[in-house]
């Protein structure tokens, strides 16, 4: 395993994009594209777990796709109240991340 040092940059490649969003709950949520290395760009909505329980290896977040009508995605009962209110009509949010951190 090679260690970079302080002169070396990663080499990442950007995968997508995502967009802070807010519930009429109250809850944030991201939406956004991700990109395959082919070139397709698919819609997701991603979500907190808000189900995780302390010092279990359950996921923080949870992503699912935006693949119907705005108003019809499925998704689990666990966050089936934010994907209804995700698929309202949007209200645009201008929220811009000052770092790297997920704001919730």
């Amino acid at each position: 395993m090679k260690i970079m040092e302080n002169n070396e940059k990663t080499k990442l490649e950007e995968a997508g994009a995502f967009w802070i969003k807010k519930s009429k709950t109250g809850n944030q949520f991201l939406t956004g594209k991700v990109k395959s290395k082919s070139g397709e760009e698919i819609s997701v909505i991603v979500f907190k777990n808000k189900y995780k329980t302390e010092g279990s290896n359950q996921p923080d977040y949870r992503i699912y796709f935006d693949n119907g009508p705005k108003n019809n995605v499925e998704v689990p009962a666990s966050n089936a109240a934010e994907a209804k209110t995700a698929n309202a009509p949007k209200t645009e949010v201008k929220t811009e991340l000052k770092s790297e951190e997920i704001p919730f």
